[in-house]
Formats: C-alpha cells, sequence, structure tokens
C-alpha cells in the first residue's frame, strides 16, 4: 500500500513540475551570454574562457579590453596617458580622426611592451611642423588663433600647421602679423598699421586685400580707390605687397572728363625742374604719366608758376572729382611718386 501511495506521488510532482512557468532566477541564452557563460542544448549554464583585459595583440594592431569588451572609436585614458582606437578597435598612431577631431598618436611613447600611441598634447613639433593638440580636449588639434602663455599664435584652418613665415596675411578681412619667433604681433605698429590686443588690423576699404592680387616689372605697385578719392602705394611683390603710403587723400576727374579705370604702367616723368607741366590755365607739378592724357600730379598752381615751395596753390582742394581726369595729389605726394617709384610700376585704378 506505501509504495502505490509513493508511485502516485511521484507522478504527482512531474505534473506539477512539467506546469510550473519559468522563474525570474532561470538563466536565458542572452543572460548568460552578457555573463560570458552560455546555455547548452539542453538548458545546462556552462562557464566560458575568462574574459579578456588590458592590452591584447590582434593580428597586427593592439587592441585594449576591459571585461572582454575592446574600447574602439574613442580617446581613452590608461594608466594616466591617453590612447586613441578606431572604430574596429585598433590602437591609433601618427595622425588621424575621431569624431571629426584629428589627433596624433606618438611614434616614440605609449603603453610597456608596445611603446608607441600614447596621443600628445599641447604646443608641438611634428615633422618639420608646428601644432596645438589641445589637453582640454583630449589631444585635439586646434585651428585659428590661439593664446599660449600670453602669446598669440595662429594654426592654418584646413592643416592645423601653425603660420611662421614672417610678414602680413590675411583672415577674412583683416591683416595680421607674423614676428621672427613665429608669434602674431598685438599691441604695435608695424609698416605704419596699428595693430591691438587681437592683432588684428581692419582695411575697411579693401586695398591692401585687393593688390596682393596684381603682379608689377617693378618693386612698386599704385592703387588708385576712385569712389574713395584715395591712393595707396605697395612696396613688395605679388602676394606679399606692403603699404608704404595710406589713404593718399586725391581729386580725380569730374563727370565729364572722369579718370578712366583700368590696369596701367606709370610710363612719362617730366624731367624739368620740379617736373612741372602747364595745362590751359594752371601749373601742377612731380607729373608721372599713368597713361595717354592721365597724369598724377600735384594740386594746381597758378599759370608759369615754376617753385612750388615759394607759391601759394591756386586749388589745393583734395577728396573731389573735379580735375579733367587726372589724379590730383598733395605736392609731396606726387613728388613720391615721380621720384621714388620707378617707370614701369603697376597702377591700377578703379
Amino acid at each position: 500500500m506505501k509504495k502505490k501511495i509513493t508511485a502516485l506521488l511521484a507522478a504527482d510532482m512531474i505534473v506539477i513540475l512539467s506546469c510550473t512557468p519559468v522563474m525570474a532566477g532561470a538563466v536565458t541564452a542572452e543572460a548568460a551570454a552578457a555573463a560570458g557563460s552560455a546555455v547548452t542544448a539542453s538548458g545546462t549554464l556552462t562557464t566560458q574562457a575568462a574574459k579578456k583585459n588590458g592590452w591584447v595583440k590582434e593580428g597586427k594592431y593592439y587592441k585594449y579590453y576591459v571585461n572582454g569588451v575592446y574600447y574602439k572609436s574613442s580617446i581613452r585614458k590608461i594608466d594616466g596617458k591617453l590612447y586613441g582606437f578606431s572604430a574596429k578597435g585598433n590602437l591609433c598612431c601618427k595622425w588621424f580622426t575621431i569624431n571629426g577631431n584629428k589627433y596624433y598618436g606618438s611614434v616614440n611613447s605609449g603603453p610597456k611592451g608596445i611603446g608607441v600611441g600614447q596621443v600628445l598634447t599641447g604646443y608641438r613639433k611634428i615633422g618639420n611642423d608646428y601644432y596645438y593638440l589641445s589637453p582640454a580636449r583630449k589631444g585635439a588639434m586646434a585651428t585659428g588663433f590661439v593664446t599660449l602663455s600670453k602669446k598669440l599664435y595662429y594654426f592654418d584652418p584646413s592643416t592645423g600647421k601653425q603660420r611662421r613665415a614672417k610678414g602680413w596675411f590675411y583672415v577674412g578681412n583683416a591683416m595680421y602679423y607674423v614676428q621672427a619667433d613665429g608669434t602674431i604681433a598685438t599691441n604695435k605698429t608695424i609698416d605704419g598699421r596699428r595693430v591691438g590686443a587681437t592683432g588684428a588690423f581692419t582695411d575697411l576699404s579693401g586695398m591692401d586685400k585687393k593688390a596682393q592680387g596684381y603682379s608689377s616689372s617693378t618693386r612698386y605697385l599704385i592703387l588708385v580707390h576712385k569712389s574713395e578719392h584715395k591712393v595707396n602705394i605697395y612696396q613688395g611683390s605679388r602676394g606679399n605687397w606692403i603699404n608704404i603710403k595710406r589713404n593718399l587723400p586725391c581729386t580725380i576727374g569730374k563727370s565729364s572728363t572722369p579718370s578712366p579705370s583700368g590696369n596701367y604702367k606709370l610710363d612719362h616723368k617730366s624731367s624739368r625742374a620740379y617736373g612741372y607741366k602747364d595745362f590751359s590755365s594752371s601749373t601742377v607739378f612731380y607729373t608721372t604719366r599713368i597713361t595717354a592724357g592721365n597724369y598724377f600730379h600735384s594740386i594746381l598752381y597758378r599759370l608759369g608758376c615754376r617753385n612750388p615751395y615759394t607759391s601759394r596753390p591756386k586749388d589745393a582742394s583734395l577728396g573731389k572729382s573735379k580735375s579733367n581726369s587726372c589724379i590730383r595729389l598733395r605736392l609731396e605726394d606726387a613728388k613720391f611718386i615721380h621720384q621714388v617709384t620707378p617707370k614701369g610700376s603697376r597702377v591700377i585704378v578703379y
């Protein structure tokens, strides 16, 4: 009788167990995989091999694992040093890009046993050029203007290379000057241009920038801005013109006899005393021909005057549109063009 009762109880237990739903403590394949284990076909939980940790070489590259998962697409600090990892998790070396930012992995320093890949930071010479790899941005390459130890530097927006060539250069409509040590000049006057704390000299008329696009057969270039009644004189060469005479006031041709616009070369210079030339009712001095019938010359003096330094001007007005097409200048400015700028110098009138 006891045997029959035991058998019945055993059968009942089998039925109960077969109808019982899976409890919270049951292990699924997904959960096991996340835990680094596996579930067999029969549902038995088995422990996989130990998870990878630290530096692991896979093929030609090193990866860094934490609990079986490697770093990727990021900059990470490991043992106090920064390292970059590609989308595939490979340790990056030399120049590389992550999320649009450029970094440089050293070829001379890195983790023990690997010796390369540490992300560089700070002001660095790489190859023949200098860069600023921002420590605040985990070594991301900086561009544009950067102040370091109270000195201003400029790094090219496309390459990140520091601009070190001495001289003026443009950013937008402003000019900046690179000094001999590679820093940008601030709070000083250079070539007659005053730059402030930002280093910018703003060329409001755009004449300096326009000049850079022209060449001249001499080391001089002259621009005449008719609407602003200004003359600028430059020395240098194409792309490197330095303004040596700025915003010289001038009078241009009136509406009935306008000063012609164009690209010219200085031609004939009067060799007479003081370079004078008589017109129908006036005398002018230091005449230098731009093109047929058009000259740079001084303000007007009375007809027959032969020495402007002992006579009063007949018409000293400037900044007007009232000449018979010539460009009138102050006596000293007309003299500079006549005696300093050589024949063949380019003249742009616009």
